[in-house]
C-alpha cells in the first residue's frame, strides 16, 4: 500500500500533508470544539487537489501518443494507472474527513 502510494510522486505530498493535519485536529476535537469546520475544509482541498493532479498526470501520459510506436503499451497503461492514484487518495482523505466531521458536528452541537 505504500508503494502505491508513493507512486503518486511529488503530487502526494499536500495530500499526506492534509491527512496529517486533519488526524492532529480530530485528535485535539476529542478534548472539546476545535476548528470542525476546517476538518472539511482541509479533505475538500485534498479531494480537489487530487483531480487536478490527476489531470496534470494524464495530460503528460497522453502527451506522448504521438509517438505510441515507439513505447510499449504497457508502460503508456501503467502511466495511466499512476496518474489515478491522487485522486484515489484524495478522495479517501475527503471521505474520511466527511466522516469526521459529521461526528463532532452531532457531538459538539449538543
Amino acid at each position: 500500500m505504500i508503494r502505491y502510494l508513493l507512486s503518486g510522486g511529488i503530487y502526494m505530498v499536500p495530500i499526506v500533508v492534509s491527512f496529517f493535519l486533519i488526524i492532529i485536529i480530530s485528535v485535539k476535537n476529542f478534548k472539546g470544539a476545535y476548528h470542525v469546520n476546517k476538518i472539511m475544509l482541509i479533505g475538500s482541498f485534498a479531494g480537489l487537489f487530487g483531480i487536478v493532479a490527476t489531470g496534470i498526470a494524464l495530460n503528460n501520459a497522453v502527451s506522448i501518443l504521438p509517438d505510441i510506436s515507439k513505447i510499449s503499451p504497457q508502460i503508456l497503461w501503467s502511466g495511466i494507472k499512476v496518474s489515478f492514484v491522487t485522486t484515489f487518495s484524495g478522495g479517501v482523505t475527503l471521505f474520511f474527513s466527511t466522516v469526521l466531521w459529521y461526528v463532532f458536528s452531532i457531538r459538539n452541537s449538543s
